[in-house]
């Protein structure tokens, strides 16, 4: 067709009819793509607040953590100084056991010793002596 050949109003009806509906279809076709992108506009600004709130809790959490680790180093260097207590009384537990040890050596010698002087004749005669002189003093008091 020529765009000079006269055109009659029976067949420009059907044409512009069909060109409005086509035009409103893709209207409202652009209406929902704005839609969507006010959608995803709206969802980008929540996560930007979203993100900016939790930069903001940042600091604070931090300082939460680096009053725990303090706390617990804290709590470290005092158990480190009980086991160094107990190490050290342990120590000196073990040397008393030494030296309990030794003094009941020479209390296992000291026994013997007395034993074989009980046995002796020299303490047996002398206690047979003194066994009168024992008696008087038990009378007397």
């Amino acid at each position: 067709m020529d765009s000079n050949s006269p055109v009659s109003p029976e067949t420009t009806q059907p044409d512009v009819a069909l060109e409005l509906a086509q035009v409103k279809h893709e209207l409202e076709l652009a209406e929902g793509k704005i839609m969507q992108l006010e959608l995803a506009l709206l969802q980008s600004r929540d996560f930007a607040i979203g993100a900016a709130a939790e930069a903001s809790e940042i600091p604070i959490i931090r300082a939460k953590f680096q009053n725990q680790f303090a706390e617990s180093e804290r709590q470290l260097a005092d158990a480190n100084e009980h086991i160094k207590s107990h190490v050290a009384h342990i120590a000196r537990l073990e040397k008393l056991v030494a030296d309990l040890l030794k003094l009941e050596r020479v209390n296992k010698d000291l026994r013997t010793q007395m034993n074989h002087l009980k046995i002796s004749v020299t303490w047996r005669v002398g206690r047979l002596i003194m066994l009168p002189i024992r008696i008087v003093k038990r009378i007397v008091k």
